[in-house]
């Protein structure tokens, strides 16, 4: 399952230069992957515990004295899967499937196809990794990889500056995140002396000088990592930036997949988090309900339609965020496993979207909604996406929330806003783009605009998913099945509850909508071009001071490094004829002459002649 990907890839990059075979060829590896999958899922069916394969990659001994965790060190490779990953992986691959073969038809126009499809594949590979991982070190190993695979998606339109200098934030922004995820392996194991999730939880309160804080502030550096690929706020700008630039299939899945391994980490992580104190989890939780319903008002305001619809389904994946928090802030009496699943339905809900308004704009010519309209008639197939997509992306945190938060909490209370806003920001994208007149512009006639055919049919597959996923995450014994604990059913009426929120929100966009669409979408491009001017200037700023810098000193280093490596081959080189030079040399002299400079050296060293 772990192979099948990377091999997929060497074929890929070692031998394969056409369009058409290297989609052939990503498209096998992803399949290839999911038959796989499906075999262990069918192992798994019947068992309640895991499946762990422990091999042993590396060990030294490093000292012989102290605690037994720091004499030796060990780099193991331990590769651990149940139900959750399945899944998981299952939703991945599919998506990968999903996207891969809507790029067939929509992306010929796309440079570099072999590149691209290689890095499909090596991104796949990573996610496995990360999803299979039960050791700290592998999972931070699969997690760079897989940080550095998606810039190069990101920046694959390498034959114009524009995507090239939006994509710099893709580089910086998450890269501090993952600094932050691995300074806090380092903690743990800088006090711990393990990596495993098994050994190291156990310990965690009994290990000779654990104190609190230090649990503490490792979970934060922890916390911050993972928030970065699930796109908490103010981390969404890595997403956002890159809608345009980026190819349609290559951001629509870099963000599914982040998304999906990202809450799964999480879920992992919280036995650590729920280590630390009642604080800590208070103000984890806080960040993801504030993001949620930050990310959630953004998606209200501008006019780009790929952003708004990014922004609302990170709204949504940060609502299962904080149901995940809050399950180690209230075990055993929440579900944190509600959250994921809420998460796995919002993955392919979003690619559909992000596909089909693809569609749209590529066939409008615009990238802004004032400028769309007539969608639901010209294009149907593609309106009708975005319309189911939006529905299940809004009502995709209501199991999670009718399992895993209180009605009468705080946060659940800001969470139900945050649901209402992101129902309302994803239905107005429908909205915005399927009615309305579409006008006749310079280089563009209405009358000549048609459906694409062929690459439709795969965002329904996709929603068809998300349907079942929606479905499943409403059943007790579905999500007893994913986490293999026992826990009481929701009540129906919370169900109802957290349903009619989503409702709520549906109908009063499509209220504001219908009283007057030229209005909303012009308050929506105002406050948007506000906010967007704002932003330009925050990163202006963070471009001089962060980006710009990190940037020089990488360059000036990337110089040095290969200077000092020549000046090193160059010792190396006069070392190695001196030595050639020597043995050929006869001995008898040699000796001779460092025997009389010895004795030169010791008569000058003498203590009468050192005075």
């Amino acid at each position: 399952m772990i192979i099948a990907p990377l091999a997929t890839f060497v074929l890929a990059l070692s031998s394969v230069r056409t369009r058409r075979s290297a989609s052939a060829m990503a498209m096998f590896g992803s399949v290839l992957t999911l038959l796989l999958t499906i075999l262990v899922a069918f192992g798994l069916a019947r068992q309640s515990t895991a499946f762990v394969a422990d091999y042993r990659w590396f060990s030294m001994s490093i000292a012989f004295n102290g605690p037994t965790s720091f004499q030796n060190f060990e780099m193991d490779l331990i590769l651990r899967v149940d139900h959750l990953t399945v899944l998981a992986l299952l939703v991945i691959e599919v998506i990968f499937i999903a996207a891969i073969g809507w790029h067939q038809v929509m992306g010929r126009a796309e440079p570099g196809a072999a590149r691209f499809h290689a890095v499909l594949t090596l991104l796949l590979f990573t996610c496995v990794g990360i999803l299979v991982s039960a050791d700290l070190v592998e999972l931070l190993a699969f997690w760079a990889m897989a940080g550095a695979v998606t810039y190069i998606l990101l920046t694959h339109r390498w034959g114009a500056d524009e995507p090239a200098l939006r994509a710099r934030v893709a580089l910086a922004l998450p890269f501090v995140s993952d600094l932050c995820l691995l300074f806090g392996v380092g903690w743990f194991y800088a006090r711990y002396g393990v990596n495993t999730f098994a050994s190291l939880v156990p310990i965690l309160h009994t290990n000779p000088g654990w104190t609190e804080r230090s649990i503490v502030f490792g979970s934060a550096l922890l916390f911050a990592g993972v928030a970065g690929r699930l796109t908490l706020w103010p981390f969404t700008a890595w997403i956002t930036r890159t809608g345009v630039t980026a190819p349609p299939a290559a951001w629509a899945i870099v963000q599914a997949a982040w998304s999906i391994a990202a809450v799964v980490v999480l879920y992992r992580l919280t036995p650590i988090f729920s280590a630390s104190n009642t604080r800590t989890l208070q103000v984890m939780l806080g960040v993801c309900t504030a993001s949620a319903v930050i990310t959630a008002l953004l998606s209200l305001v501008g006019n780009e339609p790929r952003r708004v619809i990014a922004l609302a389904a990170s709204s949504a994946s940060a609502v299962g965020a904080a149901v995940v928090i809050n399950s180690a802030y209230h075990s055993p009496a929440a579900y944190g496993v509600a959250g994921v699943a809420a998460v796995l339905v919002v993955a392919p809900a979003r690619v559909a979207v992000l596909l089909a308004i693809a569609a749209v704009a590529g066939a409008m010519r615009t990238d802004d909604l004032v400028e769309m309209g007539e969608a639901w008639r010209r294009m149907r197939s593609s309106a009708a996406t975005m319309l189911t997509g939006a529905l299940l992306m809004g009502l995709a945190a209501t199991g999670a929330l009718a399992y895993g938060m209180s009605t009468r909490s705080g946060f659940g209370l800001v969470l139900g806003e945050a649901v209402l806003l992101l129902s309302a920001g994803g239905l107005r994208l429908f909205l915005g783009a399927s009615f309305g007149l579409l006008r006749r512009r310079r280089g563009f006639d209405p009358e000549r605009m048609r459906e694409p055919q062929g690459a439709f049919g795969f965002p329904y597959w996709l929603l068809v998913a998300a349907a079942v996923l929606l479905g499943a995450s409403l059943l007790t014994p579905y999500l007893d099945f994913l986490d293999g604990k026992r826990h009481p059913a929701a009540p129906l009426a919370s169900v109802g509850v957290w349903a009619a929120v989503a409702v709520v929100g549906f109908a009063a966009c499509s209220l504001a909508y219908w009283r007057g669409q030229d209005s909303a979408l012009g308050v929506s491009a105002r406050v948007g071009g506000g906010l967007a001017w704002l932003g330009n200037r925050v990163y202006a700023v963070s471009e001089r001071f962060l980006v710009a810098p990190s940037i020089g000193i990488a360059r000036r280093y990337g110089g040095w490094v290969p200077g000092r490596e020549g000046a090193l081959g160059r010792v190396a080189s006069a070392a190695g004829q001196l030595a050639v030079a020597s043995s050929r040399a006869p001995a008898l002299p040699i000796l001779v002459g460092i025997a009389v400079l010895l004795a030169l050296v010791l008569a000058l060293g003498a203590p009468g002649i050192a005075r």
